[in-house]
This record gives C-alpha cells, sequence and structure tokens, in this order.
C-alpha cells in the first residue's frame, strides 16, 4: 500500500501500468500516489522517471493534515482523482 503522496519539482516521468505507459509525461508540479493514500489501496500504476528527478514526499499523515487544511490542494486532489479514475469506472 502506498504511504506517501509525491510531488515533482524537477525533471520528467511516465505513468507506467502491466510494463505499458499510460497518461501523459509528468513534469514539474504533477503528483502522484494520492489514489493508494486515500482508498487504502495497493498502488495502481509504477511511474518510472524519465530524466533525473527532485521530488517532495509528503507522508500519509501529512497528506491527510495538508487535505484538511489547505481547500485549493484538496479540490485540485479532487480533480486529479476524478480525471485518473474515469477511464476505469466505466
Amino acid at each position: 500500500h502506498g504511504r506517501e503522496f509525491f510531488v515533482l519539482i524537477e525533471g520528467t516521468a511516465d505513468v507506467m501500468q502491466g510494463g505499458n505507459k499510460i497518461g501523459r509525461l509528468l513534469g514539474p508540479g504533477d503528483f502522484f500516489g494520492e489514489i493508494a493514500l486515500i482508498s487504502k489501496a495497493p498502488r495502481s500504476a509504477t511511474i518510472t522517471t524519465t530524466s533525473p528527478v527532485r521530488a517532495l514526499v509528503i507522508t500519509d499523515r501529512a497528506f491527510r493534515h495538508l487535505l484538511d487544511h489547505a481547500p485549493n490542494i484538496q479540490i485540485g486532489v479532487l480533480l486529479a482523482l476524478a480525471e485518473r479514475l474515469a477511464p476505469t469506472s466505466l
């Protein structure tokens, strides 16, 4: 299960599932790890860096605190969740 939320600061990465690239190339400002944190489920994809990367790593506890106290971040995460989960729920 995922225990961290990641925000890319520098560099790029691909989202991989079953050895195949899915979605777009991630870059600075993009984030991942929220689905596993919120659902308490195993991670649904693997992130593979395509260049040297620096990332902000936020623990589960800090992530929940952030969502409780920063409504703008909460909305951004919810929008990303809706976008990422929509194709899988049809």
